[in-house]
């Protein structure tokens, strides 16, 4: 298992500065509360409203990172113009901690003019860098060698995870990510996931996926803004006795796109894979 936990930060006329220091702040609870589903890697990202991202990661609990230097220098870029916190901790399937392009986010870039090559040679490598992809998984995914050579997409990491990053790569141009075409592009996978993802030319927009491992999402209307996180206890932790939080269904088997102009109505997706439980057999995976 690993944990997922994210803000989106959502469309106001004005966003004092000590209300994104208290949204910072939340987001290191979060991260800390979320280390007993991952403590050998812990990694975050923001995401600014002129599509500008930076990722740090290192392969520590999220007690030892938030503690160092990468991630002080990372955190005072947290501003006004942040539309999208990303974090992660992972607990490992395959891929060692020590790579850091095995740890979440997994960062793939975006090109515009990309061939399609029948010996799959550079088929992702080749056209202008038009914006960056980042994605966090919890779960694990099944033969990912047979899908990556039948899929024909490159790879430059051992960890499972990057089978989603560079399906949403496939998937994904000068517009953002084509929502249709990566669910449908997901259905012969066997395995388990939840999944955030985001687009870094759609800065306002993330997708969350929720499959057959658990995630949980809260909304503040008044304030426009949105959590998640893989358990309710997590965000019960990092928000306290905070009010004004409800929690917005997201039923497995259920992606979701939220822009931050009106993060209180995602568009809704239904999608499956191999792997997915019927609805009957959820309650073997919300402990996972």
């Amino acid at each position: 298992m690993c944990g997922l936990c994210g803000a989106l930060v959502g469309q106001l006329p004005t966003r004092r500065v000590q209300d994104i220091d208290a949204l910072a702040d939340t987001f290191v609870r979060l991260l800390l509360a979320s280390e007993h589903r991952g403590p050998h890697a812990t990694g975050v990202a923001w995401v600014k409203r002129d599509g500008a991202m930076q990722v740090t990661k290192e392969p520590l609990p999220a007690r030892t990172f938030v503690q160092t230097g990468v991630f002080m220098d990372w955190l005072l870029g947290v501003d006004r113009q942040v539309t999208y916190l990303m974090g992660h901790t992972r607990w490992p399937s395959r891929g060692s901690v020590r790579n850091p392009d095995n740890n979440h986010p997994l960062v793939v870039s975006l090109r515009a003019s990309v061939p399609m090559m029948k010996d799959c040679l550079a088929s992702s490598q080749t056209g202008k860098q038009i914006a960056s992809l980042a994605l966090t998984h919890n779960g694990t995914v099944a033969q990912p060698d047979h899908h990556f050579a039948q899929m024909c997409l490159p790879r430059t990491a051992q960890v499972d995870s990057e089978l989603l990053a560079r399906i949403a790569q496939r998937h994904a141009d000068e517009h953002g990510i084509d929502v249709e075409g990566f669910l449908d592009t997901l259905t012969p996978l066997e395995g388990s996931m939840s999944l955030a993802l985001v687009a870094t030319n759609r800065p306002d927009e993330i997708l969350l996926l929720k499959g057959n491992m658990p995630l949980e999402v809260r909304l503040h209307r008044r304030r426009r803004l949105l959590l998640y996180a893989s358990e309710s206890r997590i965000l019960d932790a990092a928000l306290g006795d905070d009010a004004g939080w409800e929690e917005m269904p997201v039923a497995p088997g259920e992606a979701l796109v939220i822009n931050t102009a009106a993060i209180h109505a995602p568009r809704r997706w239904r999608f499956s894979f191999r792997g997915m439980a019927r609805p009957s057999e959820w309650c073997r995976f919300t402990g996972e």
